[in-house]
């Protein structure tokens, strides 16, 4: 990787675990996030109407394009729901480092799918990717909590997580793909008008909440997170088209270490010794797993 892209990629991590705080914090509903992704398609037009790309921007991508767009809004979107409801259950300083494990995944699937070789490197990113998980789910480092945590392993913030990060690696690899074809800032606008529709089909099918009551009651909020939203999203995307996509996951997971410094010390989370522990074995094997390709 390029300085520039790992700078890039440090900054995004940063931004990602704040906004992932304040959404915890906020403990908001799956409408909250349709206003993010709706203001982030309107963040962009004015732009693009001054810089002549709009409407055209709809009728000049191929159709390869689009199928990309529809993949990677679709799997967002699963991993927002899953992010949003593990949030509401578990605590950050756990969910966001399980949450941010996709290289995991990615490596996992090149294997089984693509018959790729295990590096040493790899295999033992992969080693400590897993211990990081146990120990994040641990409540001490008591004999006693060391051979009986399977009930954490299993427990609903934790399996949610997990889907979130499955569903990080797939669009992470499709998002690689979709900067390769048009400018990331076009594409980002893209994949916000995806997930927003999606997040409506959602919406009509379990309706929690009033959306114009989530509205009215963290308009602030919402324009916030969609700023560091979009920040994060565009420095990945602009980092995608510099370096291979798999340093940029694997470089990007620092994040799970700051989410669950910012889950401990701000938001006073029980376990820190272990948490701590956990995401910083966790980080360490993503990293491994990302710079043994």
């Amino acid at each position: 990787m390029t300085p520039l892209s790992i700078l890039l990629v440090l900054i995004s991590a940063l931004i990602h675990s704040s906004w992932n705080f304040f959404t915890k914090r906020g403990n908001f509903p799956v409408e909250f996030f349709f206003w993010v992704f709706f203001w982030g398609v309107l963040f962009y037009i004015p732009f693009f109407i001054g810089f002549g790309v709009f409407p055209s921007l709809f009728l000049n991508p191929p159709l390869k394009l689009w199928w990309i767009v529809i993949l990677s809004g679709f799997f967002e979107t699963i991993y927002f729901v899953c992010l949003i409801e593990a949030y509401r259950v578990g605590e950050l300083s756990l969910v966001y480092p399980i949450s941010r494990s996709a290289p995991l995944f990615t490596q996992i699937w090149a294997i089984v799918f693509l018959g790729e070789i295990l590096f040493p490197g790899g295999t033992l990113g992969i080693g400590l990717v897993m211990a990081g998980s146990y120990i994040l789910s641990l409540k001490g480092f008591h004999l006693k909590d060391l051979l009986s945590p399977s009930h954490h392993l299993i427990s609903r913030p934790y399996l949610l997580a997990f889907s979130a990060a499955i569903a990080s690696s797939i669009y992470s690899v499709i998002d690689k793909a979709g900067v390769q074809i048009i400018h990331p800032v076009f594409y980002l606008w893209l994949i916000n008008l995806s997930m927003a529709i999606f997040t409506s089909f959602y919406m009509v099918l379990w309706k929690k909440v009033s959306l114009w009551k989530v509205w009215d009651e963290s308009k602030k909020e919402i324009l916030i997170i969609a700023v560091l939203q979009n920040a994060a999203y565009l420095f990945v995307l602009m980092a995608m088209t510099m370096s291979k996509v798999s340093y940029v996951v694997a470089f990007r997971q620092a994040g799970a270490l700051f989410g669950a410094v910012m889950g401990i010390v701000l938001l006073k989370e029980s376990d820190w010794k272990t948490r701590i522990t956990g995401a910083l074995i966790l980080t360490l094997g993503l990293v491994l797993i990302g710079l043994a390709r």
